[in-house]
């Protein structure tokens, strides 16, 4: 099918990892039965799968294409994931108000959906390794 050591391989694993884990975000909102339409459940989904992906293409990138310094995967992961989720809370801002207000999360004390920025950088920063880890990165890599 492809190499896991590959350009591929990191798109693989980004993708399957970041839809892992919206399943289980938007499988815990219908749990709590939580007042989301389908449209908020798809977009949050579609978003991070996106964060995936571009996680994965941007792996090729070892060093910055106009600034030349050394760009690794604890810089590339957190700045994909803070840049991703800060557009999702700027386009759901409402939404995400409500679910932090719900019984599933309102116990924590958070009140500004801004507080989701760590949760999407400590998601970039694992989804990074994991494609760096398991699949490689830098330019050398094959496409397939």
């Amino acid at each position: 099918m492809f190499q896991l050591h590959s350009v591929t391989g990191r798109i693989f694993i980004g993708l399957v990892s970041i839809l892992f884990l919206s399943l289980i975000g938007w499988a815990l909102t219908q749990i709590y039965y939580l007042p989301f339409g389908a449209f908020f459940g798809l977009g949050t989904i579609l978003l991070f799968v996106l964060m995936g992906l571009t996680l994965g293409l941007v792996g090729i990138f070892d060093r910055h294409p106009i600034f030349g310094f050394k760009m690794h995967w604890w810089i590339r992961g957190p700045v994909v994931g803070f840049l991703f989720t800060l557009a999702y809370i700027l386009l759901s801002y409402d939404s995400i108000v409500a679910l932090l207000q719900s019984p599933l999360l309102s116990w924590m004390g958070f009140y500004s959906p801004f507080w989701v920025l760590i949760d999407g950088t400590l998601i970039g920063l694992l989804i990074g390794w994991a494609e760096t880890h398991f699949a490689g990165e830098g330019s050398e890599l094959p496409l397939q």
